[in-house]
């Protein structure tokens, strides 16, 4: 998959599927995040062999990753992780990161569209997110698109820092999360998902 998109204010950018051979790309994008953005990641995104570890997990067909690129510049980074349960193999859990220069200029909702479309393919029909307390404009951007609070587990989870969280999970079903996409980019045809 691969195709290009402009962004309200014209920006060129193209949204693909991201392999292993992209790694130096997400090494730059990841190390290019402010210090901010990355402390409330699960993982540590600036060390190259766990990174390169994540990427491996796409090949059980359970973790798909894509990509909003400039040029040969990755500006935006979305992923799309299922259950290896079978019992859970209706959920899915959903990620984006966006570079600084390209936030609040619609790259996120972009990669939030393509996500909930592979999230049809894979027949997945409700989605969570997963932060941490202070991702405050996170928990309020899922609000928006239609995410609900489901829980919030105190003190569960470290930060990147080491400090301990509240981990908020949010969730909402793919076909209401279109539908709020379908506010800021009007109706879309979603027959084209699958």
């Amino acid at each position: 998959m691969a195709k290009s998109i402009k962004l309200p204010d014209a920006t060129e950018l193209t949204i693909r599927d991201i392999s292993k051979k992209d790694i130096d790309a997400l090494m730059n994008f990841f190390c290019g995040l402010n210090a901010e953005d990355r402390r409330y990641l699960r993982i540590d995104v600036t060390n190259r062999k766990t990174v390169e570890q994540r990427l491996n997990l796409m090949d059980f067909g359970y973790h798909f990753r894509i990509g909003a690129f400039q040029g040969d510049t990755l500006v935006a980074e979305g992923s799309l992780e299922l259950p290896f349960e079978e019992w859970r193999r209706n959920q899915g859990e959903i990620r984006v990161l966006v570079s600084g220069p390209f936030q609040r200029r619609g790259a996120g909702m972009l990669l939030m569209k393509e996500l909930y479309c592979l999230s049809l393919r894979q027949k997945v029909d409700t989605v969570v997110i997963w932060t941490m307390k202070p991702q405050v404009g996170a928990q309020n951007l899922a609000r928006k698109m239609g995410f609900h609070d489901v829980s919030i587990l105190p003190d569960y989870v470290r930060d990147q820092d080491g400090v301990m969280q509240d981990l908020f999970i949010m969730k909402g079903g793919v076909k209401a999360l279109m539908k709020e996409i379908e506010k800021y980019y009007g109706e879309l045809d979603w027959q084209s998902c699958l």
